[in-house]
């Protein structure tokens, strides 16, 4: 065994087993949300208004392969024996809890399993239905039977069956709501990419929190005197609420309502608020219910906001693929010549070969120059290949540091095959040492490709001598343009019309390329702009945003 393989069999048997940082964060968070849930708890009223545990147990074991729930319940015992022992609490009755805790993690987990495959998506009605149903209300109602039944059963308390089950009930049911929820948002969020987030919005969710947090102290945690609430104090929050749904979606409301939660069970707790009239029983069950019935709505807005947005992405995403193969269909011709012509070096050399085989078998440097040339004709005919095989494949946008005087020179060797075929002489004038721009390679190649196609198009009826085609690269402050510019006629239409989906002055054209081409530009942070020349033909002009220079 080599010295490799040994350091490579150390490092394996030190790494810790995969369960057991999520089992750390499991004993760590369901300790707090204890001593959270506790702290939440209307004396002398005895069950907590809100009770975290059982629902990031839940959310936990979502995150988590169903191999590893076992360590993570384990992990939760612990923490759950230090933080109910504290309140002096018999052992008993601490174990009864615990099963009881667990059982609606377990129940709600299997419950959506049984029905979403993996992790539930918050950008998804239906799978959003379902977590709602299960871990805010099956799984507190069955595991509420099973808690009650154990109180009763140990002899812990005066309080009837009934009231136990409705007295838990409302409160694991509105931590379901505002826990799970809560964890899976962020969870997908940190998955897809945090960083993707700029500056003005993290500037724009700190107002936003800010604003939301001051309302609801003001309006749930300040002195009432009056005995009656005027009903406007219950809807301030609902402007905040809305501006997190529409500018942040999921994550968004996930956040704000247990912001709003926490706001306003602190202020009933501490005695303060409009939900202070009533006994402690009656006061936790207003609240809970008035949170309840705020929550769901927004959440369910912001995951149809979200849902609509992400059909919106996967629609956009097939029509440019449609697009982008229709395209190159249109090039069938062009590609099939580019590829013609390595696959005929590549035949008449080994057909050279052959001949020196059979009549000259010692010229080695000869044959070693028909096999290199062989070699460099495959290499080419396979270059043709891979980019097709790029462009014609579907795939999630893939963001990479790019040169643009790259994509042109890949585009223009794409489409030398079409431009020949036409008679169309297309003439590079890239700028030296441009800053690099940050995109998806092969949808910026569509847009470039259509533009370079579009320009042919204009310039089919023009005189041989007249079929011009530049592509212009150059650099501004923070800026990198890419400009085709051709002879053709020009267009006689607004600019802006150039670009609406469906409108095509081609006999067989769809009208959606330079539609799909803006889109493709916008996305990337850029502007797509037409304009007709003063000497005659039109320039279209790409601007994208600049990557910082490399040291």
């Amino acid at each position: 065994m080599d010295a490799h393989t040994t350091t490579a069999s150390v490092a394996a048997a030190l790494r810790p087993p995969r369960w057991l940082l999520p089992a750390l964060a499991v004993a760590i968070g369901y300790y707090l949300g204890a001593r959270l849930g506790m702290a939440f708890t209307l004396h002398p009223h005895p069950i907590s208004t809100l009770w975290p545990p059982n629902a990031l147990l839940l959310a936990a074991l979502l995150l988590t392969p169903r191999r590893d729930w076992w360590w993570l319940l384990l992990a939760a015992l612990p923490a759950h024996i230090a933080a109910e022992l504290q309140s002096g609490v018999p052992t008993v009755m601490v174990l009864g809890w615990y099963a009881s805790n667990c059982s609606e993690a377990l129940i709600g987990a299997s419950l959506l399993r049984a029905f979403v495959r993996g992790v539930p998506r918050l950008d998804s009605l239906r799978d959003t239905g379902i977590l709602l149903l299960t871990a805010a209300l099956a799984a507190p109602v069955f595991s509420s039977f099973i808690d009650a039944a154990l109180v009763r059963l140990i002899g812990w308390g005066t309080s009837d069956y009934w009231d136990l089950v409705n007295t838990r009930l409302f409160s694991n049911a509105l931590a379901g709501l505002m826990v799970v929820p809560l964890i899976l948002a962020w969870a997908a969020w940190l998955a897809a990419g945090a960083g993707r987030m700029r500056g003005a919005r993290y500037a724009e969710a700190a107002v936003l929190f800010s604003g939301l947090l001051a309302v609801c102290l003001h309006a749930f945690a300040m002195p009432h005197n009056d005995a009656h609430t005027a009903p406007a104090v219950f809807y301030a929050p609902l402007p905040f609420l809305l501006w997190a749904a529409v500018r942040f979606g999921p994550i968004g409301v996930a956040s704000a309502l247990p912001a709003m939660a926490v706001a306003t069970i602190w202020g009933t707790v501490h005695g303060l608020g409009p939900f202070t009239t009533e006994t402690p029983q009656d006061t936790a069950r207003e609240m809970q219910l008035f949170l309840i019935a705020a929550s769901v709505p927004l959440l369910l807005l912001a995951v149809a906001l979200a849902e609509r947005a992400r059909i919106e992405r996967e629609s956009r995403s097939q029509l440019t693929h449609l697009s982008r193969v229709a395209m190159l269909g249109e090039l069938s011709g062009g590609i099939a010549h580019e590829l013609n012509q390595p696959l005929t070096a590549i035949l008449s050399n080994a057909q050279a070969a052959q001949h020196f085989l059979a009549n000259k078998p010692g010229e080695r440097a000869i044959l070693s120059e028909i096999l290199q040339d062989i070699i460099l004709a495959d290499k080419r005919a396979g270059d043709v290949i891979d980019r097709l095989r790029a462009m014609f494949k579907r795939g999630e946008t893939r963001t990479e540091a790019l040169d643009a005087n790259r994509l042109v020179r890949d585009v223009m060797s794409l489409a030398h095959g079409d431009m020949t075929t036409r008679g169309i002489e297309v003439i590079p004038r890239l700028a030296a040492s441009l800053p690099e721009i940050s995109g998806d390679r092969i949808q910026l190649q569509q847009v470039i490709l259509n533009l370079i196609v579009n320009a042919a198009d204009a310039m089919s009826m023009c005189a041989p001598n007249d079929r011009l085609l530049t592509v212009h690269t150059l650099a501004t402050k923070g800026r990198v343009h890419i400009n085709v510019v051709d002879r053709g006629p020009g267009f006689t239409v607004a600019p802006d019309i150039l670009f609406e989906a469906f409108y095509t002055t081609k006999p067989q054209g769809l009208g959606l390329g330079l539609s799909i081409s803006k889109s493709i530009v916008s996305a990337h942070g850029g502007r797509l702009r037409a304009i007709t020349r003063k000497g005659g033909g039109a320039a279209f002009l790409i601007t994208l945003p600049a990557l910082p220079r490399r040291p």
